[in-house]
């Protein structure tokens, strides 16, 4: 059955939601979070839901996106919540000095300032450390809400300073009924994009919505297994004829990761059901072939690779490592 907050327009994370209202409720909010969790599982949409209940001027708070307030933060349109996201795949320094700006005047017509900083495990060092200033010693009526992929990226001053609320894959069932219900999908359709979302319901609504991003995700796995039959040149040569763009790079990685991850339950015996069941009997075959140890090295070199992108590293030259690590079926 399908959890959907109507009045916060959030679908699942339930404790998340619970949280941030009793938060607003007692006026006890803290003057930065840090989300965290997969791509696409609800971060930003969390953040914006945030951000309209903070400055939501309805009968009922929050109204469900009907007052003025919420319905220009909803379009990003806001002039008293910004929204800083990398260009590039890179959060720069000169970002963070503009948002201070912003920050050090007063509300134009909300009742809090918000800014909500997308992936921010993209940022510069010095972008990062720019931003310290802000948390330790935040402007008045001021919020900040960080989103990434895992607080491991960032450095512990910054976590440290903020309300860490780590987002999980939703069920199956949870990512199917909002489909059905809420987008019109075909039941059968909506079953199949819930099991490959790996949990990630913003990922399941835009492979219904569009075509483009199935069609990706099965790229990413024919790259895989050219890459996995292949001598280390052939390897080599695949990582050559990719596209080195960092967000590119970090969306095959994210199809890579699920791959393992089923790899190893399958490896390991699990009943948990595995996330590419159309892939499954190739999946059975490379787990026969390379064990549990095998699945483990492979999916723990590509959560190395996602971390150390996240650090700005040569991509090129963090995929060429990857491709080493990787086994021979």
């Amino acid at each position: 059955m399908t959890t959907y907050h109507r009045s916060w327009q959030v679908i699942g994370h339930e404790w998340a939601v619970e949280h941030l209202s009793r938060a607003i409720q007692h006026n006890r909010m803290r003057h930065a979070y840090l989300l965290t969790g997969p791509t696409q599982i609800g971060k930003t949409t969390l953040a914006r839901a945030f951000a309209m209940a903070l400055n939501c001027t309805g009968e009922q708070v929050p109204c469900g996106g009907q007052c003025r307030a919420c319905k220009l933060i909803g379009k990003d349109s806001h002039l008293d919540v910004s929204i800083i996201e990398s260009e590039s795949g890179t959060l720069k320094i000169e970002q963070v000095r503009e948002l201070q700006q912003i920050l050090a005047l007063r509300p134009y017509e909300a009742r809090y300032r918000v800014a909500i900083l997308r992936r921010f495990h993209e940022a510069l060092p010095a972008a990062a450390n720019a931003l310290l200033k802000t948390l330790e010693e935040p402007p008045p009526g001021v919020v900040l809400i960080l989103t990434a992929s895992s607080a491991d990226l960032l450095l512990p001053t910054i976590v440290s300073r903020c309300q860490p609320l780590h987002l999980r894959p939703l069920p199956v069932d949870t990512i199917r009924d909002a489909l059905i219900n809420q987008w019109g999908a075909p039941p059968d359709l909506a079953q199949t994009l819930a099991q490959l979302s790996g949990g990630r319901i913003g990922w399941a609504i835009r492979a219904y919505e569009d075509s483009a991003e199935l069609e990706q995700r099965t790229a990413a796995l024919d790259i895989l297994e050219k890459a996995l039959l292949g001598t280390r040149r052939e390897r080599f040569a695949l990582v050559e004829h990719l596209s080195l763009e960092k967000p590119a790079v970090l969306a095959l990685l994210d199809v890579w990761q699920g791959y393992w991850r089923d790899v190893l339950l399958l490896a390991a015996g699990s009943q948990v059901p595995i996330t590419n069941d159309d892939s499954a009997e190739s999946l059975r075959d490379l787990a026969q072939g390379i064990g549990l140890d095998g699945a483990h090295r492979a999916l723990e070199a590509t959560r190395r690779t996602i971390i150390s992108l996240g650090k700005n590293v040569n991509v090129r030259l963090a995929m060429e490592v990857l491709m080493l690590d990787y086994p021979k079926p």
